[in-house]
């Protein structure tokens, strides 16, 4: 796994990824197949990218989450348990891997449904999400259990 530098930017300008002190990071191939299988969507396969803007965004709106979240990434986008989406993010989907010894609690990272200019889906956000808010969206019908 790559290196992650931690920190926010010396400078208020919105700079390139590196000045604001929070990398990019390339988190591997949506799962298509098990995401179009979940929710029946037509979703093509492309790599899953979060810029620095979205590394920072995610350390600072969630800093108690983040450190917990950060190393189950790339496995929460490359093999989900639940995959859902938010009825008022209708442009994201969720998808949401169980952390090991995380007593039913699970990271939940935000990826657009659109793919930019480089045909990458970008994630949004990540943080924890509880068990009870598990058992709440899928008693929702808003996330349900990956079809793998």
């Amino acid at each position: 796994m790559a290196a992650v530098r931690v920190g926010k930017a010396e400078t208020s300008v919105r700079g390139s990824d590196a000045q604001m002190g929070f990398d990019p990071l390339d988190l591997g191939k949506l799962p298509s197949g098990i995401v179009n299988r979940t929710l029946g969507t037509d979703l093509d396969s492309a790599p899953v990218h979060m810029s620095g803007l979205a590394h920072r965004h995610a350390a600072e709106k969630h800093p108690g989450d983040y450190p917990l979240c950060l190393p189950h990434l790339r496995d929460a986008v490359r093999d989900p348990t639940f995959i859902g989406q938010a009825p008022k993010h209708r442009d994201n989907i969720e998808l949401i891997r169980r952390i090991p010894g995380g007593g039913g609690s699970g990271v939940l990272v935000a990826v657009s449904v659109e793919t930019d200019a480089a045909g990458r889906y970008r994630v949004r956000s990540f943080y924890v999400v509880s068990q009870e808010e598990i058992d709440r969206k899928r008693a929702k019908g808003h996330v349900r259990l990956a079809l793998k």
